[in-house]
């Protein structure tokens, strides 16, 4: 009866994912400095979690040391890189902005002195009075 509760531990033991947890960080890193407008926070926050989580497991599995410096990048290097890659996506679009302003103001008036003013014909129907109509027809 003995033999079914024990768990047999004489097998391989599972290493800490230090290299993957590496990997997710440096992905992370390259979408927070995507100059694509999202990417940091679609893609690179959730991928910083991951790392956290994974930096937690590497220091369960015994390498804590690993664990810690990962978490640290994780929690401090991560926001830093995060600023980084909102400067260069205002630095991107601030000269595309430039541009645009530029094609769509047209071209540059020239200052004039304001047309004078011509006198044209109009049809107007006035109001004649009975004797004047009389001339008239």
């Amino acid at each position: 009866m003995s033999e079914i509760n024990t768990v047999n531990t004489a097998g391989a033991p599972r290493t800490a994912p230090v290299m993957l947890t590496w990997i997710v960080l440096g992905v992370a890193w390259g979408a927070f400095l995507l100059p694509q407008a999202g990417s940091g926070l679609l893609i690179g926050w959730p991928l910083n979690l991951v790392a956290f989580c994974l930096s937690i497991v590497v220091m369960t599995r015994g390498r804590t040391v690993a664990g810690i410096l990962a978490m640290a990048a994780s929690v401090i290097v991560s926001p830093l890189i995060y600023l980084l890659g909102l400067l260069l996506l205002m630095l991107t679009t601030a000269f595309n902005d430039v541009e645009i302003d530029i094609q769509e103001s047209g071209p540059v008036p020239e200052h004039r002195a304001p047309p004078v003013p011509v006198e044209t014909p109009s049809l107007q129907m006035t109001l004649y009075s009975s004797s004047q109509q009389k001339n008239v027809i």
